[in-house]
């Protein structure tokens, strides 16, 4: 398989490479929490059908659920890598 080459803004590869250890992108004064952006996610079909059925029955929109559900494993991902 080859392997990808991703050129990022120099804004972005500076927290990649450990030079800034102690900031974190999201804590840039720039980041907005009112602008939400979209993040495809491949599921295989079991997965939707079984998303589309909590849906149906819950009458919660898919894409709520899953940011319910995603949201805070990212955020005690991010606790974990940062202690």
């Amino acid at each position: 398989m080859a392997k990808m080459s991703v050129k990022l803004p120099k804004n972005e590869s500076q927290f990649l490479d450990g030079s800034n250890k102690g900031d974190k992108p999201w804590d840039d004064a720039k980041v907005r929490e009112d602008v939400m952006k979209l993040v495809s996610l491949r599921l295989s079909e079991p997965y939707i059908l079984k998303l589309q059925w909590i849906s149906e029955q819950t009458g919660i929109p898919q894409q709520r659920l899953l940011r319910d559900w995603l949201l805070p494993l990212i955020d005690e991902k991010v606790e974990e890598l940062s202690r």
